[in-house]
């Protein structure tokens, strides 16, 4: 009968020992022993006696059996549970056989020597000691955390696209790559399980203790959270009755996912023994509670790119190719920048990576003429008649301009006389009529062509006329008329005509 009274101190140092090396077979030199003996003679505490010797399986408690093979006079034993000791009886007297650790099988055990013959006596009887011992099984499940950092990076596939000469109108695609990447970052690792402590026995077991360590080089020993759904003391101890189970759980975070070993020893007192097993703490399965692992990845000029995961353990990546027409319709130099992002699933987080593509257009083409000339070739002359006014919709020259109340003739022949809107507006028109009669207009000149088209239909010519000299909206209409002036002179990329050749 074995009584564990250890101090937990003993339990540290003590349950590598005796769980590295498992119960195993072990041949002893036997101890002789006077007479008859019985396993309660020599001090232990239960006792399966076995007579006649017979090859053959023995039933010891419970499902627990010893198996006995016979050459007489030597007899082998395999066991269920680790034995204590062994009485082999032959002759007047026997051999003991004690293991320490207990043992689970041997070979080759005979009775004590006969003088007469010195070979063995015959087998009279073989005696098993032992003691019941409750059985311990433990699971280790693990799991952690792993958010993934992501970047992105837009480029082109040809570098050469980075700088464009195009022709007014012209199809051209360029080929975009986008690269992202994704490093892991683990944390939150954890251990639990299920500790099930069964007593087969026919007697009752009293637990002491139920003891669970966690066990690493060079780190500090963790002591996980044991639930049995009571609590078990050397002062307050636990009943468990025979044939039944007891179940536990137990739980512990880590600090990192480097292998462990777990140690768990159950003691006794009592009639019925403790047990003790370990299992190995590996995260290399554990279940991964995944963050950030995906992200949508958009164009903004394309549109989605589609949803990338990461995969893996180690350093992510993907690369995205595709397509886009750039646009030509813009004369002279302008610059094209798209932007490609990602939002994570988890936490929302966003990255861009943009490239920007030097567009020039040649597309340099008519010629441009002055506000003077405009003024004096319409279909009421005095000079002769450019057909371009016909294009002028819906009545050419007679057409309505804007809010004035006018005809764009008559703004044509209205002196400014200090209204900022005549000023634009003779400009405004002069410009207007170079584009129809095909001249082309850069990307700066359009823009001012537009914000004049804005101030037209807002204000009427008696509204800029009310305005003071230091009057910002006044000023715009100025600037404006500067522009689109330099433009109708040949001073903004567009040539100036000829007029005299025009004229014909």
């Amino acid at each position: 009968m074995r009584i564990y009274k250890l101090l937990f101190s003993f339990i540290i140092l003590a349950i590598p020992l005796m769980l590295v090396s498992p119960a195993r077979a072990a041949s002893v030199t036997p101890t002789f022993v006077d007479g008859n003996p019985t396993c309660g003679d020599l001090g232990y505490g239960i006792e399966k006696k076995i007579k006649p010797v017979t090859s053959g399986t023995y039933n010891l408690y419970g499902t627990k059996n010893v198996t006995i093979d016979v050459n007489d006079p030597y007899v082998s034993w395999e066991s269920d549970i680790g034995i204590d000791a062994v009485v082999v009886k032959g002759g007047p007297n026997a051999n003991l056989y004690v293991y320490n650790p207990e043992a689970t099988s041997d070979t080759t055990l005979s009775a004590p020597i006969n003088p007469n013959n010195d070979k063995p006596y015959g087998l009279s009887h073989i005696s098993f000691c032992y003691d019941y011992e409750l059985e311990v099984d433990k699971t280790v499940k693990t799991s952690l955390k792993r958010t993934w950092d992501w970047t992105i990076e837009k480029m082109l596939k040809n570098e050469s696209d980075s700088e464009l000469n195009l022709a007014k109108g012209q199809s051209f695609y360029v080929q975009y790559l986008v690269k992202l990447t994704a490093n892991p970052d683990d944390s939150d690792w954890k251990v639990w399980g299920k500790i099930t402590i069964n007593n087969p026995g026919p007697e009752n077991a009293t637990i002491t203790s139920v003891q669970d360590m966690i066990k690493a080089d060079g780190k500090e020993n963790v002591f996980p959270t044991i639930d049995c759904g009571a609590i078990i003391t050397p002062m307050n101890n636990y009943i468990l009755p025979s044939g039944e189970t007891l179940t536990c759980k137990y739980y512990s975070p880590l600090d990192d996912g480097d292998d462990r070993v777990n140690y768990l020893l159950v003691t006794t007192i009592g009639p019925v023994g403790g047990d003790s097993a370990q299992e190995y703490v590996s995260f290399a399965s554990a279940k991964i509670y995944k963050e950030d692992d995906c992200v949508d990845v958009d164009d903004d000029k394309f549109g989605s790119l589609g949803e990338v995961c990461a995969t893996g353990t180690g350093e992510f990546e993907e690369e995205i190719p595709y397509s886009m027409e750039v646009p030509s319709d813009m004369c002279g130099e302008s610059e094209y920048t798209n932007t490609a992002s990602f939002i994570t699933n988890t936490s929302e987080s966003t990255g861009d990576s943009s490239v920007t593509i030097a567009i020039f257009v040649d597309c340099v083409m008519g010629c441009t003429l002055t506000q003077g000339y405009w003024k004096t070739h319409s279909e009421f002359g005095p000079a002769p008649y450019d057909s371009t006014w016909a294009l002028l919709n819906p009545s050419g020259a007679e057409t309505t301009f804007f809010l004035s109340g006018m005809s764009y003739h008559k703004v044509m022949w209205t002196p400014p006389a200090g209204n900022a809107y005549y000023n634009l507006a003779h400009q405004y028109i002069a410009a207007q009529m170079n584009e129809l009669n095909d001249a082309d207009m850069p990307p700066a000149v359009h823009t001012a062509f537009n914000s004049a088209t804005i101030l037209f239909n807002t204000y009427t010519p008696a509204q800029i006329k009310a305005l003071k000299g230091n009057s910002t909206l006044r000023k715009q209409f100025i600037d404006l008329a500067g522009i689109l002036g330099s433009y109708n002179e040949g001073m903004k990329g567009v040539p100036h005509c000829d007029e005299d050749i025009k004229s014909l």
